[in-house]
Parts: structure tokens; C-alpha cells; sequence
């Protein structure tokens, strides 16, 4: 596997990505009880709530398009999905190219955007989207009501439907709003600039260093090589969302936004699990949670649609997806990749192992 380092996509994808830090709430992270949440240093907590402080002047302006719930994609987002960030030196570049796109392309690609993520499709399943998109492109009366169907925030809801009344001009005014931020976005980023150019060339060659498949080495398995559809991959590296991986294969141009301190995490997490009864009692921690616990039921159905398994739950999209990644951390389910489509698995061997590890434990074999 070729990893590439793109640099300045790195900058640009952050600088989209900033706003989105108005709805950082460090309490809540606490308070809802995430893994790891604990393994995170005051250092970085600190820039967290930097960003957060920084960005807060300008809430009114950036809540249009960075929307509050955690499984929502913000507006910026599904426009790139058609449209990549990838090959682009600078974000007034990206900008402009997308100020050339009509009203009607615009208006295509976010609706596709939203149907292909809400649906939870693979590559399989474009022609259907796409096919929905015409139907809703043929009678716009149908957009309304097909946005209200959609499990996605009701603040996203709103501004959505009126991006669809005035696509361009929603489009210029969410390029106003990023080009009045940056100057405080690249002051901030430019304290970290060199670090994270450092870090992403030294990734890059670690990665091509390691023996068989480097991602998982470095992710301590929870992020394998064979998710990847593709023998060349671009990688990111992000300071904005500085704690999470993301593989954005819904992309025209898929790549991976690696999170510029996540290794730490892991490194604290291999570390955590040297004792085995960690593992142990971290995996009867997810399951003494309810809602978490059924979502396990589901996944083990072959239930692995989101918006389903919200449903069949009776919460948000954005409650599965909380509770999704806190059990893939876990190791409890991992997401697997077949002819285009991922989904979760149920980690059967390592609960297993688990179960073995606490009969012993208390002397029952």
C-alpha cells in the first residue's frame, strides 16, 4: 500500500473543519463516558477549547452550515463528496472551481450527498441514489417531505431546505463566512504548521517501513489495510479533528483524515490492554449500557444500516453513531469492507477470549 501526504489538502480540509469546533462541549464527552476520553492530555484538551474560544464569535454566522448533531455531514462536506478537495493547493482554489458549478449541479450533488449517506450505500447502490435524485430534481415539491424522512438534525433540516431553494447563493455565503474566519484559523494554525508537516512526512514513512499491513500496526488494529479499495491512498492529517481517523470513501477521490495526535491514543490504549483485565472490564462496561448493548443485537442480526438500527431503537442517528464508535475503540465490532459496502461485525473472537479470560478469572474452568 503508497500512502500520500497531502499537505496542503491537510490545511484546507482543517479550515473547513474549524467551524465545525462551535459545537465542541467538553462535558459532555466526560459526562457521557467515552473509552478513552480520560486518555486525553490537558495539552490537547487545551487547544480543543482554543479552537472552541476562537470560533465562538462567529456562531451565528457559521450554525447555517455546521450543523449540531454529531452524525450530521456539514454543508462543506457533502458538497466536496462530488466534488474533491484532492489535487487543490489552496482553498481559494477549491472556492473558486466551485463557484463555476450551476445552481442544478449543486443542487444534484448535496442531494445525492445526503440520500447515498443517509441510506447507508455502497458503491453498489449509486445507481439508486442517483435515481433518486432525478425523481426528487424532476418535482421539487417532493424535497420537502424526503428531507423530513431524513435522520439527520432538525437545524439541518432547515438550512438544507433553504440551500435548496438558493443553492449559489447559500454557496457564496458560506464562502464569505470561511473567508472572514481564516485569518484567525491560519494565525492559530501556523503556531502548529511545521509540527504537523513533520509529523505527516514521518507517518508516511513509518507506514512504508512496516511489514504487512502498516495501518493496523499503528492503530493498534482497529484500522486495517483492507478497508481500502484502492492500492494508493491520500492521507490528511488533521489538527482540527486531532483524536479521530476517518476513511472517506463516499468521496469521488476517497482518502483518510488521520488525526495528527490519534497514535497517542492508541499508544495509551496498547498500554491500557498489556492488562488483560482492562480489556475485561472495559467490554462489560459497553454492555452495561443499554442502548449500546441492543445496538450490538442489531449489529449481530446483519442489522448495520444507522438510520435502522436508530430506528429499531427509538433515538437519533447521531445516538447509534456515538455509541458505534465508542464500541469499535472497544474493540466489541469492527467495520469490515465488501464489494464496496462497509459494515460492522460483532468482534466474536475477542469477546470470546474475553469470556474464557473471566471464567478464569473467577476460578469457574
Amino acid at each position: 500500500m503508497k500512502y500520500i501526504f497531502r499537505e496542503n489538502e491537510s490545511y484546507i480540509t482543517d479550515l473547513f473543519a474549524f467551524p465545525g469546533m462551535i459545537h465542541y462541549k467538553e462535558e459532555d464527552a466526560s459526562k457521557n463516558d467515552e473509552n478513552y476520553f480520560d486518555l486525553i492530555s490537558e495539552s490537547s484538551k487545551s487547544v480543543m477549547r482554543e479552537m472552541y474560544e476562537l470560533i465562538l464569535p462567529y456562531k451565528e454566522k457559521v450554525l447555517p452550515f455546521y450543523y449540531e448533531a454529531s452524525a450530521d455531514h456539514d454543508f462543506i462536506q457533502l458538497v466536496s463528496m462530488k466534488n474533491p478537495i484532492m489535487g487543490h493547493a489552496r482553498f481559494e482554489d477549491y472556492l473558486d472551481k466551485l463557484l463555476e458549478l450551476s445552481d442544478d449541479t449543486l443542487l444534484h450533488d448535496v442531494l445525492f450527498a445526503l440520500e447515498y449517506y443517509d441510506q447507508d450505500t455502497g458503491e453498489e447502490d449509486s445507481e439508486e441514489t442517483e435515481r433518486k435524485v432525478q425523481e426528487l430534481l424532476k418535482d421539487p415539491r417532493g424535497i420537502m417531505p424526503w428531507l423530513n424522512s431524513l435522520s439527520i438534525g432538525s437545524d439541518a433540516k432547515w438550512h438544507l431546505l433553504s440551500f435548496t431553494q438558493a443553492p449559489k447563493k447559500t454557496l457564496e455565503a458560506f464562502m464569505e463566512v470561511i473567508r472572514e474566519i481564516h485569518p484567525v484559523f491560519k494565525e492559530f494554525y501556523s503556531r502548529h504548521e511545521s509540527d504537523i508537516r513533520s509529523f505527516g512526512h514521518d507517518f508516511i514513512r513509518r507506514l512504508g517501513e512496516i511489514d504487512g499491513d502498516g495501518l493496523s500496526a499503528v492503530s493498534n488494529g482497529i484500522v486495517t489495510e483492507n478497508l481500502l479499495q484502492s492500492d494508493e491512498m491520500d492521507m490528511v492529517i488533521s489538527l482540527v479533528n486531532a483524536f479521530a481517523v476517518m476513511l472517506n470513501a463516499a468521496h469521488v477521490k476517497p482518502y483518510i483524515s488521520w488525526g495528527y495526535e490519534i497514535e497517542k491514543i492508541f499508544a495509551a490504549i496498547t498500554a491500557k490492554e498489556e492488562n488483560r483485565i482492562q480489556e475485561r472490564v472495559l467490554l462489560f462496561k459497553n454492555f452495561g449500557d443499554k442502548t449500546r448493548y441492543e445496538v450490538m443485537m442489531n449489529i449481530a442480526r446483519g442489522i448495520t444500516s444507522t438510520k435502522i438500527i436508530a430506528k429499531n431503537l427509538d433515538v437519533t442517528s447521531a445516538t447509534v453513531s456515538y455509541h458505534l464508535n465508542n464500541l469499535v475503540t472497544a474493540k466489541l465490532i469492527y467495520l469490515e469492507q465488501h464489494e464496496g459496502r462497509y459494515t460492522y461485525k460483532v468482534n466474536a473472537d475477542f469477546i470470546e477470549e474475553c469470556v474464557v479470560e473471566l471464567r478464569k478469572d473467577l476460578l469457574l474452568s
